[in-house]
């Protein structure tokens, strides 16, 4: 009797940890074949950042900085999220860690515009405390949804937990 409740228990459980494994094969559900479409997609605005040395370069480009490029290291006026502007616009709403600020309000969520230290100069986008960054913004939570070995490794151990007791 003991071995059925714990099934009735266990078996609820494995499908809800189990079952988002398997939510990919759901994502093509109700999509029409690429063969059918002879429209091919409008191209994305492509931005290009100007090189720079001095934050007065970038004045010309509203919302800009002078700020070194994460992928080629190079300095550019980019926008806070340290994208290119698209067309001399930026369209970001909040500034990346890292990017310069003038007060709390232009950072991301999770973070506040704080001085740097010595060898820099001005105010900076930095994560709270408690906030990690993560992709040039703060998080303040790790999701365990997102570690599929951590969930079955918990869901394992609580099965050999329960079936030790029966």
């Amino acid at each position: 009797m003991k071995s059925v409740n714990i099934i009735r228990i266990i078996f609820p459980i494995s499908v809800i940890i189990i079952l988002p494994i398997f939510t990919n094969a759901l994502t093509t559900f109700g999509k029409t074949s690429s063969q059918n479409q002879n429209q091919s997609p409008p191209p994305t605005p492509v931005g290009k950042a100007h090189e720079c040395r001095t934050e007065n370069d970038c004045g010309a480009i509203q919302n800009t900085s002078c700020i070194a490029d994460p992928g080629d290291g190079k300095t550019k006026c980019l926008c806070g999220d340290y994208s290119p502007p698209v067309n001399g616009l930026c369209t970001n709403k909040w500034k990346a860690v890292r990017a310069p600020c003038k007060d709390h309000a232009e950072c991301g969520e999770g973070a506040h515009c704080i001085q740097g230290n010595n060898t820099s100069s001005g105010k900076k986008c930095a994560c709270l405390e408690g906030y990690y960054e993560e992709n040039l913004r703060c998080n303040g939570s790790f999701s365990m949804l997102r570690n599929q070995p951590t969930i079955i490794l918990i869901f394992a151990l609580v099965v050999l937990k329960t079936l030790s007791y029966s």
